[in-house]
């Protein structure tokens, strides 16, 4: 577990924002960092639906992004989870986007109580 930074970038305090909300209403709020250069509907064939499918009753996937690099090539992307059970959240997270191929370099980014960089394998 690593701890906030102290400078959070524009990314990172959306993410804190969404993370302290889910925390209001008992829910537990993940980043997954996917590098990979996938668009709205590639990121969503391949990771979203799978893992909203996967996640059933557990959660969702609230949202996704791509960010683009200064040459405008996609530099990354990533998926908001929310899920009701931190550790059985995590568990599906992790066998769902393994399953469907995602880089050995994927993170999962937890935001609340603190920050941490939670490996996907």
């Amino acid at each position: 577990m690593g701890k906030m930074p102290e400078k959070l970038d524009s990314r990172q305090e959306v993410m804190h924002g969404l993370a302290e909300a889910a925390a209001e209403r008992g829910r537990h709020f993940f980043y997954v960092l996917l590098h990979e250069p996938l668009g709205p509907i590639d990121r969503g064939d391949k990771y979203e639906g799978p893992l909203n499918d996967a996640l059933g009753e557990l959660g969702e996937v609230t949202g996704g992004g791509s960010q683009l690099a200064e040459d405008d090539t996609i530099a990354f992307c990533g998926i908001d989870v929310v899920v009701s059970h931190r550790e059985r959240g995590l568990k599906v997270i992790r066998q769902c986007l393994r399953s469907c191929g995602a880089p050995s370099d994927t993170t999962i980014e937890e935001y609340v109580p603190e920050f941490a960089e939670l490996p996907l394998y």
